[in-house]
């Protein structure tokens, strides 16, 4: 049975880009269809990684391919197999099971909770000392609570945070605020948009309208600094901040584009930080001095907005931004908040040092080394899901989304190359009925991936029993499995009859095609928390959030691999598809088109993921990560494809190179 998932409501309700999302009448009609349905290091690790190798993708595989010859079962030893021609697992298995973890020292440990105790104290106490004369309250407050959250520290101080936020928020007013509470008629684009991020960020009910009100009479944004001390600083600092609060945007706030548009425009020079800049545009009369670790502020926040913002990342990037700060380290409390930072990420790359070796044996005892037509990237699927949810607690979900997503590229692989379409029928059939005397006839190697399949996911769906109280097994082959594996098989099916399908089927398909029926579900299901079915429906397939994420993750995937598919005159993709649909469109058109929908199923994701509702908002963070990770590593190519020396570079930091303290 076909399963579906609508995205009719990510367009239907938005009503904006009318410029990449072509006309009307186009997205009345999309509305109307859719119905969704080895470490190359020494020991020291810190030796340079290999250059980067040619392969191919578990969304949208990059992939020199041989014509496949559809044999039937009497001649499939004789079948010409696709190949797509993958480069290797470039991670040393042995390096990463010698790694140390030196800083899973109780005495660590014990120096963290210490800080962490002195930081609650001087926190309190400076709110209680800046409420004295109300000059400052709001936005010293404000800048704590940022600190500490992008320092990745933030979940040390709950309390403290949300005493913070509530005291903002009884300050709050349709017209913004200033930096203190004394003057209320006081109101800087600064102080509001820091404001109003760092509310909606913890779901307080605030109106994009209140940028409105920092309008000229031109629609553009001012800051007012005018003869002020500082005033490059100030302005870059006003207009950083309302960039950062318009990535926070819900479905048809146009305020917000309308700020993102303005600021991006402004902010983008100053990664080049020329004084022919600083003269001409931010005093307009005489060169100015923009501090060195503000424009690293500017630099991170263009290159990586919050919806491809991961946690682990940036911690470690602001590390090293506010190591810079001189004047922000001359505070006793910040000193020790950088202190914890630091010590804080080494605790914790430990933990997750211990969880890639474990995932590293694990891999290396098994079948799967044997193989060789599948992408080998077990490490970097691991990395993808420390960037969704790093804390010690969900160790479960961790090993759960990495064993299974690692299963998931070898039946990608099988499916999309390796298997004739007689094999993958039967495979898919014998899934279907959860019978292995089905396969008997299908060659060695997939008889043993059969096996490895139906043994991982008895391994994850015992998990879960346990975990959940009850049998859940029937509800996850029915909406994990079989759901995913029937999308595949129609996708093989497309490709043995040479059928170009319209976009609107190729999008229903490629949902499911996207994986996350089974990797939004079994991780959520085993992380400790019981999540009976009025709670799973709003947060699984097929949800809002989940129909949210799989547009996410397959369109992106679509457009990253745009222009290999068109080395490779592929046009079974989301982009081929749509221009079969328009010939009248240029490929331009088309890929603008999908970035229309990417945009807006950003904002939706964003709203589901900051609403208030029962889900647990773990569950729900856990959900919303896996698709700013997937933005991160697809930013540049696909990241399972190619494990190119950025990702490597990027892993590195976070999953092996300690900070310095």
């Amino acid at each position: 049975m076909a399963l579906v998932v609508s995205v009719a409501p990510l367009l239907c309700r938005w009503g904006v880009h009318k410029s990449v999302i072509s006309s009307k009448n186009d997205r009345l009609a999309f509305c109307q269809q859719i119905h969704p349905k080895s470490v190359i290091s020494s020991k020291n690790d810190g030796l340079a990684f290999c250059q980067q190798l040619s392969s191919g993708g578990m969304l949208r595989p990059k992939k020199s391919v041989r014509p496949i010859i559809m044999a039937s079962m009497s001649n499939a030893d004789a079948a010409q197999r696709r190949t797509g021609n993958h480069h290797s697992n470039l991670w040393d298995d042995d390096v990463i099971r010698s790694l140390s973890t030196p800083y899973a020292a109780p005495a660590h440990r014990e120096r963290a909770e210490t800080l962490i105790e002195d930081i609650k104290h001087l926190f309190l106490s400076d709110m209680k000392d800046s409420c004295s004369d109300g000059a400052d309250d709001l936005i010293k407050r404000l800048h704590m609570v940022d600190t500490i959250e992008c320092l990745g520290i933030d979940r040390h101080f709950q309390p403290e945070i949300q005493v913070a936020m509530d005291y903002v928020y009884s300050c709050w007013n349709e017209r913004g605020i200033g930096p203190g509470s004394k003057d209320s008629l006081s109101k800087d684009l600064n102080s509001t948009a820091l404001g109003f991020r760092a509310l909606r960020m913890h779901r307080y009910n605030v109106s994009s309208d209140v940028f409105e009100n920092f309008k000229d009479e031109n629609g553009q944004f001012l800051c007012n600094f005018s003869g002020e001390e500082g005033r490059a600083d100030k302005e870059v600092r006003s207009m950083l901040s309302l960039f950062r609060a318009s990535n926070i945007s819900f479905p048809g706030e146009k305020v917000m584009e309308e700020a993102k548009t303005f600021t991006t425009e402004y902010l983008s020079p100053i990664k080049t930080f020329t004084t022919q800049y600083l003269s001409q545009v931010l005093t307009r009369h005489a060169i100015a001095h923009v501090d060195e670790s503000l424009r690293k502020e500017v630099k991170y926040a263009l290159e990586f907005p919050w919806h491809c913002s991961v946690p682990r990342w940036e911690a470690r990037s602001f590390i090293e931004i506010y190591e810079q700060k001189y004047s922000w380290l001359k505070s006793n409390i910040n000193q020790k908040v950088l202190e914890l930072a630091k010590l804080d990420f080494n605790i914790l790359q430990c933990t997750h040092k211990k969880e890639m070796q474990l995932i590293s044996r694990w891999w290396a005892d098994s079948y799967l080394p044997q193989l060789n037509f599948y992408r080998k990237r077990h490490v970097e699927l691991y990395f993808w899901v420390v960037l969704s949810i790093f804390e010690p607690e969900f160790r479960s979900s961790r090993i759960a989304f990495t064993k299974l997503s690692t299963l998931m590229t070898v039946l990608d692989d099988l499916y999309d190359t390796h298997g004739t379409l007689d094999e993958i029928k039967i495979f898919t059939e014998g899934v279907r009925r959860w019978d292995s005397s089905l396969i008997g006839r299908l060659p060695d190697d997939m008889q043993k991936i059969f096996e490895f399949f139906m043994n991982t996911s008895n391994e994850w769906t015992a998990e879960v029993e346990k975990m959940q109280g009850q049998d859940m097994a029937a509800y996850i082959r029915k909406n994990g499995w079989e759901r995913y594996l029937e999308s595949y098989l129609q996708k093989a099916k497309w490709i043995a009859d040479g059928y170009v399908p319209s976009f609107n089927e190729y999008l229903k398909n490629g949902l499911a095609s996207s994986g996350m029926c089974v990797l939004n579900l079994i991780p959520l299901l085993v992380m400790g928390i019981i999540l009976p079915d009025d709670i799973l429906k709003q947060i699984v397939y097929p949800s809002k959030i989940q129909n949210a994420l799989e547009l996410t993750i397959r369109v992106n995937g679509d457009i990253t691999d745009f222009e290999q598919e068109k080395e490779r005159g592929e046009v079974a993709s989301s982009l081929g598809c749509y221009l079969k649909d328009n010939p009248e469109c240029t490929p331009e058109d088309a890929l603008n088109h999908m970035k229309g929908i990417l945009d807006l199923s950003v904002s939706e994701l964003n709203l589901e993921f900051l609403k208030h509702d029962n889900v647990p908002l773990c569950c729900k963070r856990f959900t919303f990560n896996l698709a700013r990770g997937l933005h991160f590593l697809f930013k540049y190519k696909d990241f399972v494809s190619i494990s190119d020396s950025e990702v490597k570079n990027q892993l590195f930091k976070v999953l092996m190179e300690p900070v310095h303290l």
